[in-house]
């Protein structure tokens, strides 16, 4: 069972996403977990700029995912928006970490030198995607 962000799960409908069939070798059927925050901002950025092929994949896509509510862990919230760790990102990354799921990302917090400092929140739960 996997979280997904908002990244990565356009990676998941992009066309020309070169991780696209990468992702979904690796996810395979296991099941596909969205916050309601990453589905809103996942639809916003599908049907507003993408194509009709990448707007097909999105709606075939979210037949897949379920929708979770945003839950971030209580070590979550005591964290506070940075330019790198946007307040989305915390509630995304947060519920995954308050339900022990690993949370497939793509944000560019977690390519950055100073993820150490976000390291002992979300080590055990993230997976960083090379877009």
């Amino acid at each position: 069972m996997f979280n997904l962000d908002t990244g990565t799960a356009i990676a998941f409908i992009a066309e020309g996403s070169p991780i696209r069939f990468q992702l979904r070798t690796y996810v395979g059927n296991r099941p596909l977990l969205m916050t309601r925050t990453a589905i809103s901002e996942f639809i916003s950025i599908a049907f507003t700029i993408g194509g009709d092929s990448e707007q097909a994949r999105a709606h075939r896509f979210l037949q897949r995912v379920q929708t979770i509510p945003d839950e971030p862990s209580e070590r979550a919230l005591n964290l506070k928006p940075t330019r790198k760790l946007g307040e989305q990102d915390i509630i995304i990354l947060g519920t995954g970490d308050r339900l022990g799921l690993i949370t497939l990302t793509a944000d560019g917090f977690s390519r950055q030198s100073s993820i150490g400092e976000y390291e002992s929140i979300f080590q055990s739960m993230f997976i960083l995607l090379a877009l």
